[in-house]
């Protein structure tokens, strides 16, 4: 091609054998991205530096000779884990070939070993937290060696500013330069701290004014309105991303009934497995999760879905799951989709035992055949417009 790219995408055109194809859980049978092989530079490893995520996981950081590669200047690649360490073999002053993962992210492939120096050291994640200087685990079963110590304030960073990321509480203009004085200055200890600042805990801070503090303190408390969804993402549970926090928030409509539900059950939510819901019962059980739960309470946080929502789970077609296939007669998929999401259902791209309604148009395919076979109720576009007008 006359122009650069990672790859190509290639697609069965025909309508038809899509829909007899049909989808895994995530991706449709009849397309497959086919990517080149990345390009691979060779430069020299400097140093090994560590950072300290939200959730404590020590993130080993290739300090690299800067080179070329893919379009931009390397210097940093990332080192994942302890295990991965292992695997490479690193010592410092190695020459490394590098690598963009996915054409974005730059990373470590190999050591060319035959280059390396006589007095060349292999390096080991330190035993200590280098933010707090705790001793750091890792889980039995895990990749990731993590600091434990919920008062890091490196765990305490990361936290605020996932908090007050645009797919969570989205407060305007709360900035790393803030968080670290908040921290540095004792402020600020956890999520639930936001509420309590006022315009005059503000202007101790350097280069704070008096307009720019009321414009933050406006936004914090204009964070209070955001909806539970997004208050459930913003606690930063691991395992649980956006998606996932919309998914809970949809079956527990307060945060009080996702305390109190053990894992087996949330792990029957759709699209939740055992081990995220593992992680969601395991945080909730935590005591200082509950204290910066009931903070949150009493800062005014929306905790619980919203009268519109309550009504919107108490629909009929609520917790209804729909497979639509073949071509309907008016209607495009999407205006269907978009009318079964609104009055509380859910569309999927695959048919199962867990699927309540097909909807059914010409040249349906194997779906409809699967349905059959299943005992899964079949609905025409008139039928399906009938249920819909039932539950408005």
């Amino acid at each position: 091609m006359p122009y650069l790219t990672d790859g190509v995408v290639v697609k069965l055109n025909s309508f038809e054998l899509q829909d007899r194809l049909g989808f895994t859980h995530k991706f449709p049978r009849w397309a497959i991205a086919l990517k080149y092989p990345a390009e691979e530079v060779p430069t020299r490893l400097e140093n090994i530096t560590v950072q300290v995520g939200r959730t404590g996981a020590i993130t080993p950081v290739a300090e690299l000779s800067p080179v070329q590669l893919a379009g931009t200047t390397v210097a940093r690649a990332t080192l994942h884990n302890a295990d991965r360490l292992a695997e490479l073999d690193l010592h410092l002053g190695d020459t490394v070939i590098v690598r963009k993962a996915g054409e974005i992210i730059p990373e470590v492939v190999r050591v060319i070993k035959d280059l390396r120096p006589a007095a060349a050291k292999p390096y080991q994640l330190p035993a200590h937290c280098p933010v707090c200087h705790q001793p750091v685990v890792k889980p039995e079963g895990e990749a990731v060696t993590r600091c434990v110590n919920g008062s890091c304030p490196a765990i305490l960073q990361g936290s605020l500013r996932h908090w007050a990321s645009r797919d969570a509480m989205d407060i305007s203009g709360l900035g790393d330069r803030w968080v670290q004085q908040w921290i540095a200055q004792g402020m600020v200890k956890s999520v639930a701290d936001l509420y309590d600042l006022t315009v005059a805990d503000l202007l101790t801070l350097d280069r704070m004014g008096e307009k720019l503090a009321a414009k933050l303190i406006t936004a914090i408390a204009d964070s209070k309105q955001r909806p539970w969804p997004k208050v459930l993402y913003g606690l930063g549970i691991r395992l649980v991303g956006s998606t996932n926090a919309g998914l809970l928030a949809q079956r527990f409509r307060s945060v009080d009934a996702l305390a109190a539900t053990g894992a087996d059950a949330i792990a029957q939510v759709y699209g939740i497995g055992p081990e995220i819901a593992q992680s969601v019962r395991q945080w909730f059980q935590i005591p200082a999760n509950q204290q910066l739960i009931e903070r949150l309470r009493a800062a005014g946080l929306q905790l619980a879905a919203a009268a519109e929502a309550q009504h919107h789970a108490t629909q009929p077609l609520s917790g209804q799951s729909f497979v639509i296939t073949g071509t309907l007669p008016t209607l495009k998929r999407s205006e269907v989709k978009s009318r079964i999401e609104a009055a509380g259902g859910r569309v999927s791209g695959s048919v199962s035992r867990k699927t309540d309604y097909v909807v059914v148009g010409e040249n349906a395919g194997s779906k409809q055949t699967k349905a059959e076979e299943l005992g899964i109720v079949q609905l025409t576009e008139p039928e399906l417009l009938a249920l819909l007008a039932s539950s408005a």
